[in-house]
């Protein structure tokens, strides 16, 4: 009761409006007014087989699915979504993106079979800057939609690369490669929030020189003594979420890090799509028109 009477009094000092068209949200309404929800430039692919961003993989690595939810248009009312989500410190949007994002394929077979959600990692320096994993905010409203457990260990981003929009498009794999690793399961958790990243970062060289040598004495055991050890995602069926599908590189990048795991199965799950692309081989199907 003392809750909700002081979220109505804040909602008087400081109305909560659509991101969209900036009407005044009603108590139900999340971030977009049901008007602006309703009109949302989806693209319908639902995770059906051999859809545009699906086909975008063949060939390239192998994907057991992929998908978009909306069409991003910088231009548009709609980018502002993403644009607040990112930039203006609203974690909220991610979680409201994903929850959208998981209801509209709950009645599909998208995430059958997938052991556990794979926000696509930032680099420690951005994430402290932006205070948040936009991915990994969109990865919760998954989760909390699906009840799929959240991996944000198992692989980094070793650097903060230039913008993919600051970048030519014919430079943008180039920007992105090699920029992914897998964080060495037999080491501690890394940590994911931004103060703990910076304080790994700034850790004494007295402690880092110990654990180097702890790593070396571990890995000069192993070779008298061989042991078989296993990627925690060794089998794993991974959904790798990101919030724009622009070239498709960072994710490409991303997926083939992964690949050097064991018996991994990648699928993928973006937000938006943006700007026009060629998808890759034909349907059979598509061939014949």
């Amino acid at each position: 009761m003392l809750r909700k009477l002081f979220h109505d009094f804040i909602g008087v000092i400081l109305p909560r409006t659509c991101i969209v068209c900036g009407r005044p949200l009603v108590p139900t309404e999340e971030v977009c007014c049901t008007g602006c929800t309703i009109n949302m430039p989806l693209t319908h692919y639902n995770g059906e087989a051999g859809n545009p961003i699906e086909r975008y993989f063949w060939g390239k690595i192998p994907i057991v699915r992929a998908s978009a939810f909306m069409h991003y248009n910088p231009h548009t009312a709609y980018a502002r979504i993403i644009t607040q989500l990112k930039y203006n410190n609203r974690p909220e949007i991610g979680i409201y993106l994903g929850r959208l994002i998981a209801k509209e394929l709950t009645n599909t077979n998208f995430f059958e079979g997938i052991d556990c959600i794979l926000p696509l990692p930032l680099a420690w320096s951005r994430q402290l800057q932006r205070g948040y994993n936009q991915s990994e905010r969109i990865a919760k409203g998954i989760s909390e939609i699906t009840h799929l457990p959240i991996d944000t260990k198992s692989i980094r981003r070793r650097k903060a690369n230039k913008k993919q929009t600051q970048t030519h498009k014919l430079l943008r794999h180039e920007n992105v490669k090699d920029i992914f690793s897998l964080a060495n399961p037999s080491t501690s958790a890394s940590p994911s929030s931004p103060l703990e990243m910076l304080g790994a970062h700034l850790g004494n060289t007295q402690t880092h020189t110990a654990q180097q040598a702890q790593q070396t004495e571990q890995l000069q055991t192993h070779a008298l003594h061989p042991i078989h050890n296993t990627h925690p995602l060794t089998g794993k069926h991974v959904l790798l979420i990101d919030d724009i599908f622009t070239t498709g590189a960072t994710l490409l990048s991303c997926s083939q890090a992964l690949l050097s795991i064991p018996g991994i199965r990648i699928s993928i799950l973006t937000v938006g799509v943006a700007g026009q692309h060629r998808w890759g081989p034909k349907l059979p199907e598509e061939c014949k028109r």
